[in-house]
């Protein structure tokens, strides 16, 4: 992606930029060539928002090691959130989930 061909301000692209931080990124060469954007997972597979697909050697950096699109856990995630989704643990609070 060469963000110089990116129009539109309102891209995901140029959100990434704008407001979120990219660890041990370049500034230069991420406002050069702007941020790689993944919008989807399967197994151990990637695909960015151009298509591209990619083998994700890095587990997610360490929260997705099971892989991604697991039925299992989508269903157990989506009865836990139906459930209680959050709740904080300040003040001796603790939740079942």
């Amino acid at each position: 992606m060469n963000i110089q061909n990116k129009s539109l301000k309102n891209s995901l692209e140029f959100k990434s930029i704008d407001y979120q931080l990219q660890p041990y990124t370049n500034p230069e060469l991420i406002n050069e060539k702007g941020p790689q954007v993944f919008s989807s997972g399967s197994g151990v597979n990637v695909e960015d928002i151009d298509g591209n697909s990619y083998i994700e050697d890095m587990s997610g950096l360490w929260c997705a090691s099971l892989g991604f699109d697991e039925n299992e856990l989508i269903e157990a995630a989506v009865k836990q959130m139906r459930k209680l989704p959050y709740y904080h643990s300040f003040i001796r609070n603790g939740s079942s989930c």
